[in-house]
């Protein structure tokens, strides 16, 4: 299993020619301002922001969709519990059930779980311009010279290469328990045999990380990630984060002073 976040890294599209370090710190300030929204129009507005960015990558919406089934696992939950427990205020309207009194349905956290899930979409969404249209490791580079701590930096870079490593000898362990005639059961044998795995997943992920270090120190690593790119800025890159600017202007202004819902 490999990193694909940077898969379609090859493309040619206006996201792809922006220069990493103005395309990184632009849709930031972007994703902090769509987390910043009160109402649920602005939101709507935001989802339709970061779905315009991903189409002009060219990248298809299919590639961003595993990642919206991850978000919509957490935050989907979320749809059944406002609505159960955002206290009532004056103007809410509650649905109440005739057999089951105790419980009452405030569409105000209905109208709250959807503002947090179309921003957690549109912010999602922003993670496949910001890191898909560049190989991994010149993003990374870019954060760098954002003046992101390295120490942050590192964990970043080794996160993701390994986790695939990670999720590969996950893959392997479960095929082998698979060939053993495993059946999983609600008993004290499969307890023991689930328990047994996640420990050997851990000490064979432990073995690997020892193996994975000693070779890169052999190899010079200094804790410093050294790419043969150079970046320039022109100002076709300034005139698209100013593109970019003027739309988050736009969400705070329109947020802030136009009575949505």
């Amino acid at each position: 299993m490999k990193p694909d976040i940077d898969r379609y890294w090859r493309l040619e599209s206006p996201i792809h020619s922006w220069d990493p370090r103005l395309k990184i710190l632009t849709l930031i300030i972007l994703a902090f301002s769509i987390s910043s929204v009160h109402h649920i129009s602005t939101a709507f507005g935001c989802l339709f922001i970061s779905i315009l960015i991903l189409q002009l990558t060219k990248i298809p919406f299919s590639f961003s969709l595993k990642r919206l089934a991850a978000v919509t696992m957490f935050v989907g939950p979320f749809f059944l519990i406002m609505p159960l427990t955002v206290k009532a205020q004056s103007g809410d309207t509650i649905y109440f059930f005739t057999h089951l009194k105790f419980l009452e349905i405030n569409t105000r956290g209905l109208l709250l779980a959807a503002r947090v899930y179309l921003k957690a979409v549109s912010i999602v969404l922003l993670t496949v311009p910001m890191f898909g249209t560049n190989r991994f490791d010149i993003s990374i580079k870019a954060l760098e010279r954002l003046k992101v701590p390295n120490s942050i930096i590192q964990m970043l870079l080794f996160s993701y290469r390994y986790i695939f490593v990670f999720l590969s000898e996950l893959k392997r362990m479960s095929l082998a328990m698979k060939l053993r005639k495993f059946s999983p059961a609600t008993n004290f044998h499969t307890l023991r045999t689930y328990g047994n795995f996640l420990g050997t997943l851990l000490v064979r992920s432990f073995e690997r990380t020892e193996e994975v270090y000693h070779a890169m120190l052999s190899r010079g690593y200094k804790g410093i990630l050294k790419i043969r790119f150079e970046y320039r800025a022109k100002a076709a890159d300034f005139f698209k984060s100013s593109l970019i600017f003027m739309a988050i202007f736009g969400i705070i202004y329109f947020d802030r002073f136009f009575k949505g819902f």
